[in-house]
């Protein structure tokens, strides 16, 4: 093995790797040391020439502060009394510029010392997540340190120094030649991406190499030729390359080749352990981030329902003030005109009008109030449908004649376009016409004289029903829409303030259609009328059924 190596061409190799070096012989005195070692340590390179003491780098270290407080000299007797042990040592420090360097000590079979010192300040700060990873690197360094150990027997002085800076590193290195056929490498390299012992072989093409990852689908599936001439055509480049290659068992391989003056050097770091350690990071900072942001939605919605509660309560208030004091007023007045000792005071005529407005008013103190407790009940979950199968046009007609007389008398007219492929449906059909007639109420209540409302029912192409109520009416304008749909939601004009009502109707169409999962659309334009669509889910739309069929079911 010794005539694989020689001195030039190991200096070659380490002065390109990312990692510096030093060797020490026997007597303590400088041997070798890299660029890479003058610039991780801030040496001054007057310093790091051959033949330099030990002694005399420990007392420039400790008198810049390398090693922190205390007497410069008894730092310098201490470094060189666990010299002279000549114990292979590994060990991190930390730098007073921060950079952490972790410094790994082999001694030579002859006396002598191979230092390597490695830049791992990321993986120190990621240490907690790599723990594991680290406890394993140490395991396979004091392990690969053994074999050193029992190989440097075999070797020449010079052949054994330089193959034990080699081996000693954690990182597969490998040389090409401007031929791009192997130089040499360590066994790292053959470890780490599993190749053949015998590709150890100096000589052994590049293209061999690439050839036997294709095969085994290193480089994904369906490599052709093409490829592989593509990747040795990027080889005779000898560009700088930097490449995080995932491998098929999971592993992530940092790739870096740098030129040299005869060739190109690799080099693969197992950075796995890495990889997991950003992922956990990446997974927490996503986390956190959601949870803020979820908490701050939170903080937001519930800011603006306290708002919205205390905008419902005054407002709440504020209508039923009206719309309590009102009926209640009409009927305390009329009865007490009807308490009266001398009947003579009050006609039989006029007795009768005060009776009918104080049932009036209180059929009215019961909408209201029933209005409210049905709005409670369904905003507590407190409500339940009593369903059954349907014919909606049989709840429509109903409505209609109850509204017919108040429509009358207004000279508007009350129109049904109903479509005759309408099928059943499954409902509650007392809620059904609470929504239907809440509509018919509101068009007629907001529509001029000689309008016109009319309700209209077809299917949809998925399956839906579609109850439609259209007047031409004053109409609402497009800001207020959003608002007339909440509850006590009316539109303050001097128009609907002459009209009866809490404000509750639409709110109340709303969550009943929901109830049945439906939705409810409000589209108005100020002047130009109102339409209110109901539209039921297509669960709720049964069979279609021919007419015989549907009076059957009904009958």
């Amino acid at each position: 093995m010794a005539d694989k190596w020689d001195a030039e061409l190991a200096e070659t190799c380490l002065g390109y790797l990312d990692q510096g070096f030093s060797v020490m012989c026997p007597d303590f005195k400088l041997v070798f040391v890299n660029q890479r070692f003058i610039e991780l340590l801030q040496m001054p390179p007057d310093l790091m020439q051959r033949g330099t003491p030990l002694e005399d780098i420990f007392r420039y270290n400790a008198e810049r502060g390398e090693y922190g407080a205390g007497d410069i000299e008894a730092q310098v007797r201490e470094r060189m009394d666990l010299a002279r042990k000549r114990e292979a040592h590994s060990f991190e420090r930390i730098r007073p510029d921060g950079v952490v360097l972790r410094v790994d000590g082999t001694p030579t079979s002859d006396g002598g010392f191979v230092t390597t010192y490695t830049d791992i300040t990321e993986l120190y700060n990621s240490r907690q997540a790599l723990q594991r990873s680290h406890d394993e690197l140490d395991s396979r360094v004091q392990l690969r340190t053994r074999e050193l150990a029992m190989r440097e027997e075999e070797l020449s002085h010079k052949a054994t120094a330089l193959e034990t800076i080699m081996e000693s590193v954690g990182t597969g290195l490998v040389l090409f030649n401007r031929d791009l056929e192997l130089v040499a490498c360590n066994q790292k390299f053959i470890d780490i991406i599993e190749y053949p012992q015998s590709f150890k072989e100096p000589g052994t093409s590049l293209e061999k190499f690439i050839r036997f990852n294709a095969e085994r689908g290193e480089y994904g599936e369906y490599i052709n030729e093409d490829f592989i001439q593509s990747m040795m055509a990027r080889a005779r480049t000898f560009e700088i390359y930097n490449e995080i290659r995932r491998r098929d068992n999971g592993r992530y391989i940092a790739v870096s080749g740098r030129p040299t003056p005869d060739g190109m050097l690799a080099s693969y770091t197992d950075i796995t352990e890495q990889k997991k350690a950003e992922e956990i990071l990446r997974h927490n900072n996503e986390m956190l981030e959601e949870r803020v942001e979820a908490r701050t939605s939170e903080l937001k919605t519930a800011k603006e329902i306290a708002e919205n509660a205390s905008r419902s309560k005054s407002q709440f208030l504020a209508n039923m003030s009206h719309e309590l004091r009102t009926p209640l007023n009409a009927i305390i007045g009329f009865s007490e005109l009807l308490m009266m000792d001398d009947y003579t005071v009050v006609s039989p005529e006029k007795r009768l009008e005060y009776a009918r407005d104080i049932n009036s008013a209180g059929v009215h103190l019961l909408q209201v109030i029933n209005d409210i407790l049905d709005v409670a009940k369904i905003e507590a979950n407190q409500i339940n449908l009593m369903e059954s199968n349907l014919e909606i046009k049989s709840l429509i007609d109903p409505c209609i004649h109850m509204l017919s007389v108040q429509a009358k008398s207004q000279n508007i007219t009350l129109k049904v376009d109903i479509s005759p492929d309408i099928p059943l449906m499954k409902g509650d059909p007392t809620r059904i016409k609470q929504i239907i007639a809440n509509l018919l109420s509101n068009a007629v209540k907001f529509t001029d004289p000689g309008g016109e409302v009319c309700t209209k029912v077809h299917l949809l192409e998925d399956g839906s029903i579609s109850l439609c109520v259209i007047d031409d009416g004053i109409g609402i304008a497009e800001k207020d829409l959003e608002h007339v749909q909440t509850q006590f939601g009316q539109v303050q004009s001097s128009y609907n303030r002459n009209h009866q009502g809490t404000g509750l109707g639409l709110s109340l169409v709303r969550l009943l259609t929901e109830a049945h999962g439906g939705h409810f659309l409000l589209h108005s334009e100020l002047g130009n009328g109102t339409q209110a669509t109901v539209t039921f889910p297509p669960t709720r739309t049964l069979a279609t059924n021919t007419a015989a069929e549907s009076k059957a079911i009904l009958a």
